[in-house]
Formats: structure tokens, C-alpha cells, sequence
């Protein structure tokens, strides 16, 4: 009897040792209602991020995305076609692909047939897994180099108006049928060409186009209804701000 008397105390001992004094329950409850009410306000911002998230993606049903990208500055003449992308630009190109790849699905690309645009828009579309999509190449969209228009206004070029009017008609005839289509396009081209573009888009004067920053590593984005009517245009992959403008 001894002996079950002195087991059964050390087992109640050894009970009372284990047991979890009131402060330390009413910590564990607090702490459970933390993470309760924590993991509840993170549930509920997903879910209303996810339907922010579908009332756009319902919105977009009805309009399209227009993407230019500026292919590396190249220093060439009108003659020389066959300048190919530096490492440097090779990488600033599948870079600015692996970005876009989480942010845009293109269904037609256009760019020119300089090889330096040309090799962007393939590791761009490479990193999206886009090599499919029909891609659609003109003399209109290549590099328009004018060494003595240095810090010029190009605008008030003779040779360079009559280049703007080829393109304006290619956008009519060509890239706006597109759109109309409710195709997001995306399009590679060179700096000046882009600023034609968006002097179009926007109806900016000269001087304020002039002045755009046109980067090499990075797009203008255009969301257009379907009268081609731009609802909104700005960098959408920025981390930071831009030197001299993000949004227009």
C-alpha cells in the first residue's frame, strides 16, 4: 500500500508541475487572438486585392495595351542595318522581358528591321514565353538616325516629316487595325520613333515630346478603349521615379 501511496503522489506532483498557471493561459489566449485576428485582416485584404484584380481584369475586356519599348541606342547611318545588341543591351533586353512578363500578355508584336530592334523583341518575348505570337516587321518602324539633328528639333526636319507621315499612315492602316481587333500590341522600335508615337497619341507639341525621357531599359505603356481614345499612359515599371517624367 506504501508503495501505490508514494506513486500515486509523485504522479500528482508530477500533474500538478505540468499544469498551466492561469497568466500564462490567459497569455497563450491572447496570442492565439493575435494571430487569429492577424491572419483574418491578411485573408480579407486578398480577398478584396483579388476583386480589385477581377474588376480590372473586367474593365480590360474592353479596352487594349499598347507597350513601346526603346531598343539600345545604336550610333549608326541610314545604310547600316545589321548592328547587333551589345552584352550589355542583351541583358537590359531579357531583363525588361522578365518584368514585362508579370505585368503584359501581347497577341502581335511590330518592330523594324534593324537587327538591334529586333534582337530585343525576340529576348523579350523569349522571357514571356511569347516567341508565338505573329510578329509584324516595316521599313516605316526602323531607326531614324540624323546626326546633324543633335539636340535639334527634329520636328522641323523636312526628310523627318515626310518620315512622320509614312508612319502615321502605317499606324492607321496597320497597327490601330490591331487594336481594333482587341489585340494588346507591343512595339520595339528606336527612340525618335517612339517619340513620333507618342507626339501622335498625345497630341503633344514639339517641345514637351522633345523633352520626354526615353529610356532603354524600361516601356511607355498606353491603355486604349476601342476609339483608340488613350485612357491612361504612363511607365508602369518603374521602381522609382523617373528623371524627368512618369506618367503623362
Amino acid at each position: 500500500h506504501k508503495v501505490v501511496a508514494v506513486g500515486f503522489n509523485t504522479l500528482m506532483l508530477r500533474r500538478k508541475r505540468r499544469s498551466i498557471k492561469p497568466s500564462a493561459r490567459i497569455i497563450i489566449l491572447l496570442i492565439v487572438f493575435v494571430f487569429h485576428l492577424f491572419f483574418s485582416q491578411m485573408i480579407t485584404a486578398a480577398m478584396e486585392a483579388a476583386e480589385i484584380i477581377n474588376k480590372k481584369q473586367d474593365l480590360r475586356n474592353n479596352t487594349m495595351e499598347l507597350i513601346l519599348v526603346c531598343h539600345e541606342k545604336i550610333q549608326s547611318d541610314e545604310e547600316d542595318k545589321m548592328i547587333n545588341l551589345s552584352p550589355a543591351g542583351i541583358e537590359t533586353a531579357k531583363q525588361l522581358g522578365e518584368k514585362m512578363r508579370k505585368q503584359y500578355s501581347f497577341d502581335i508584336a511590330y518592330t523594324s528591321y534593324l537587327q538591334a530592334a529586333d534582337e530585343t523583341l525576340n529576348h523579350i518575348l523569349n522571357e514571356m514565353n511569347r516567341l508565338d505570337i505573329p510578329i509584324h516587321k516595316s521599313q516605316v518602324l526602323s531607326t531614324i538616325t540624323y546626326k546633324d539633328l543633335e539636340g535639334k528639333n527634329i520636328f522641323k526636319n523636312r526628310n523627318f516629316e515626310y518620315h512622320i507621315e509614312k508612319l502615321k499612315s502605317y499606324w492607321i492602316s496597320t497597327i490601330s487595325a490591331s487594336l481594333k481587333e482587341k489585340k494588346n500590341v507591343l512595339i520595339v522600335t528606336d527612340e525618335n520613333t517612339i517619340r513620333v508615337l507618342i507626339k501622335h497619341l498625345l497630341n503633344m507639341p514639339d517641345e514637351e515630346v522633345l523633352n520626354v525621357y526615353i529610356p532603354t531599359d524600361n516601356s511607355f505603356y498606353f491603355e486604349m478603349n476601342e476609339d483608340l481614345d488613350v485612357l491612361s499612359a504612363a511607365f508602369p515599371l518603374w521602381e522609382m521615379l523617373p528623371e524627368r517624367i512618369d506618367e503623362f
